[in-house]
């Protein structure tokens, strides 16, 4: 796995083994599979990039959509097939991306757990005034929100839904070459976060883990390679201080964007 490490005036790429993170909670991604005469969208959840460990349950879904030419479609006929939730989408809609936002999610985690998972996400720093990783002790209360998009055209890469969360392409996947950069932009209530992770990965590639990660720079914007064709995702992960203090200590908030190049 390469991280992209800032120094002084240098960006440089190094190996760290995925096998030394403790990873809590899955990610959530959206898949197309052209089966004509339909496009087959698979809502996948885990960390093994296609794979899915179950199928998220129908009641979670907050707001799935389908946007067109000439706007969206709501997509309310979707089924449980395997471990994966799968809606099926005619071509000639002319849909140039789906996006899904599933419901909050409360979770308890014991402190140990909490660290762990912090360290998995890189946002220490995220969380540092009011827990301290080997200090506090007392369990962590979380809710969590997660949002995931697909293009099915990539000349629909820039196009911002308006999720509350969102991973915008800066650049078209199409036209990226043999081994080429992307740039990515994260948005949360519409406005750029900075000092974010972003991480990349691909079918066939890593076991289906992350391959790299980036940080978001003060316009919200990432930089990564993306060294072959193939099926692709982008993820990131945000988490803060619950405003709702009787009942949580945090509210977190994941995103992804797929694409084939």
């Amino acid at each position: 796995m390469f991280i992209e490490i800032h120094t002084a005036n240098i960006t440089e790429f190094v190996f760290v083994s995925i096998s030394t993170l403790v990873i809590l909670g899955h990610n959530l991604w959206l898949v197309a599979k052209d089966e004509q005469p339909d496009i087959k969208i698979e809502v996948i959840t885990s960390d093994k990039f296609p794979e899915s460990d179950s199928a998220v349950k129908p009641e979670r879904i907050a707001d799935f959509r389908a946007l067109t030419e000439n706007g969206s479609i709501e997509l309310a006929d979707y089924k449980s097939e395997g471990n994966s939730l799968v809606a099926n989408l005619k071509t000639e809609d002319k849909i140039k991306l789906v996006a899904l936002e599933l419901r909050p999610h409360p979770i308890d985690l014991e402190a140990g757990k909490f660290a762990g998972y912090i360290k998995s996400e890189a946002a220490e720093k995220s969380v540092a005034q009011q827990f301290i990783i080997g200090e506090t002790l007392e369990p962590q209360r979380e809710s969590y929100a997660k949002f995931a998009k697909v293009l099915l055209e990539n000349e629909a890469f820039d196009k911002i839904v308006g999720q509350k969360f969102e991973i915008v392409l800066e650049s078209n996947p199409a036209q990226i070459k043999t081994v080429g950069k992307l740039k990515v932009k994260v948005l949360f209530e519409g406005k750029p976060l900075e000092n974010l992770r972003v991480s990349i990965g691909a079918e066939n590639l890593n076991d289906g883990k992350y391959l790299a990660h980036a940080q978001t720079n003060g316009n919200g914007i990432a930089e990564v390679e993306i060294p072959r064709s193939g099926l692709w995702f982008i993820r990131t992960h945000f988490i803060r201080p619950h405003s709702d203090t009787e009942n949580f200590e945090w509210e977190s908030f994941w995103a992804s964007v797929t694409f084939r190049i």
